[in-house]
């Protein structure tokens, strides 16, 4: 974005009232009309001046959550930094176009930063670059309203919106004799360390009665060590045959389920087998992955 100076309506008035003066200054010869002109002008010099160094100092930047999901609100957090060491800032506003998101920073100390949040929407999953930035501010006579360009880029990526769907139908289908020795193996060498909740194709004798009871709600027994705890693999190539979207948010919702019930999940995409794990940073490069697919 260029520097640009927009008029107000009450700048409007002021411009056209000095105008009008001046006139009336010339034809009358007036010294008094002069002189009042002559402040008049004087007085939109210095708006000018003082305006420019007050939002020449101001540093822009935006910065997003980890976890972005399409079509679902996030917070977004604008922060604007004062490079003077000297002189406060006043009556800045920062907007991002595109976003619909717009946040207004009456002062900013010397040397300091303020943040302030808004909420803003993606539409669709992927990678969108953030540039569309606008930086404005009225001080210091709200006669006119200066926009300063905004030397910075960032990038969010977006994770298809989550599809709420049987879990069943999402993962790769186990052999029930293999698990079943699996079970009793990792039952053997692993303590029992907590519960969770129950996950749709848990054992029945994995189900902890007395925590169900007391909530309400099915209770699945957590082991020690990832052994105790049952991996299962996204079929995503089945997933996304008929409808590729759905098939990525049906995978998305697979994995934030998972997260919350600490179960491992892993991916199968195109033939290649990403092994389950249940740690942040894995569950992240998963759902990047349901983000970026092509």
């Amino acid at each position: 974005m260029k520097r640009i100076i927009r008029t107000r309506h009450a700048g409007m008035v002021y411009i056209v009232i000095s105008i009008l003066l001046g006139v009336v200054a010339i034809n009358s010869a007036n010294n008094l009309l002069y002189l009042v002109t002559a402040v008049l002008l004087g007085y939109m010099l210095a708006s000018g001046l003082a305006g420019r160094g007050n939002i020449r100092n101001a540093q822009v930047s935006v910065f997003f959550p980890d976890e972005i999901y399409a079509q679902v609100p996030c917070a977004a957090v604008v922060q604007v930094t004062n490079k003077s060491r000297f002189v406060p800032l006043f009556l800045i506003e920062v907007a991002l176009e595109k976003r619909g998101g717009r946040v207004f920073f009456p002062v900013i100390q010397p040397g300091k930063s303020e943040r302030l949040a808004f909420f803003t929407t993606f539409p669709s999953r992927g990678r969108h670059r953030v540039e569309d930035i606008e930086l404005s501010s009225v001080y210091p006579f709200n006669f006119f309203v200066r926009y300063w360009p905004v030397d910075f880029e960032t990038s969010a990526t977006v994770f298809p919106c989550p599809l709420r769907c049987d879990l069943t139908l999402v993962f790769v289908p186990r052999d029930p004799k293999n698990h079943q020795g699996e079970d009793a193996a990792s039952e053997e060498e692993t303590d029992i360390v907590g519960v969770r909740p129950y996950v749709e194709g848990d054992p029945m004798k994995r189900i902890h009665w007395k925590s169900s009871a007391r909530t309400g709600k099915l209770q699945t027994r957590l082991y020690d060590g990832t052994s105790g705890q049952r991996g299962r693999v996204i079929d995503l190539d089945r997933l996304v045959e008929g409808d590729l979207e759905r098939g990525l948010s049906m995978a998305a919702y697979a994995v934030v389920e998972s997260m919350k019930s600490r179960l491992p999940v892993g991916l199968r995409s195109r033939g290649k087998i990403i092994p389950p794990a249940a740690n942040f940073a894995h569950n992240k490069d998963l759902m990047t992955r349901l983000a970026l697919y092509e």
